[in-house]
């Protein structure tokens, strides 16, 4: 997988930093920028929601071509000041898995010019127009990034299965949240073309 195994190590390195205790969302920040953003050029952003619970936090992101940085944001709850990280493992998961997707956005843009102006949405919003959802994840960067995306979540939630056994049988395994963003965008529509396309990536990405 993309650099998953240097970030998860980097992450274990400073388990003691954030498991088991009240972290206030600024400490939370300042820990992880301390960590990532010399190094990966990874700058961590805090965005607080109505609809959060407390104490609970959530990671998006974002890479921008045109500073060539990438942003994570720490989605928490307005209710609160503090997140507690109780399973570590999970957390760990899912924060690496941003941060390997992010990355592997900066590689794709690192060669290349855009004339478009790059929109730091943090959070995916619930309104989006669904059409303007299909075309965004069509986008083979997208593909890319998901199917890698869905290999770590096989390799992840799975690990005893054969990991291509799981993608042959995709449908068959409810807890890979990114096939499933997937197949939900694209409901009622025939996206088989798409989805063949999705699942070749996830298999260079399991194969690697």
């Amino acid at each position: 997988m993309y650099l998953n195994a240097e970030i998860n190590d980097l992450l274990e390195e400073n388990r003691h930093k954030f498991i088991g205790k009240n972290i206030s969302y600024r400490a939370l920040q300042m820990r992880l920028n301390k960590i990532f953003k010399s190094k990966y050029n990874i700058e961590f952003k805090v965005e607080e929601y109505d609809d959060f619970e407390p104490y609970s936090v959530s990671f998006s992101g974002l890479y921008d071509m045109f500073e060539n940085k990438i942003y994570v944001i720490l989605n928490v709850s307005k209710k609160g000041s503090e997140i507690f990280v109780g399973k570590w493992k999970y957390f760990k998961f899912l924060l690496s898995q941003t941060l390997q997707h992010e990355k592997i956005h900066e590689c794709q843009w690192q060669h290349r010019s855009c004339d478009e102006p790059c929109s730091k949405q943090w959070r995916e919003s619930d309104k989006r127009d669904m059409n303007e959802e299909r075309l965004y994840l069509s986008d083979k960067d997208e593909l890319d990034a998901y199917g890698h995306d869905i290999a770590l979540e096989v390799k992840y939630f799975y690990p005893k299965r054969d990991p291509l056994t799981v993608l042959a049988n995709i449908n068959n395994y409810k807890r890979l949240t990114s096939w499933n963003y997937y197949k939900k965008t694209f409901k009622g529509t025939d996206w088989l073309s798409l989805k063949k396309r999705l699942l070749k990536k996830a298999f260079i990405w399991i194969r690697n």
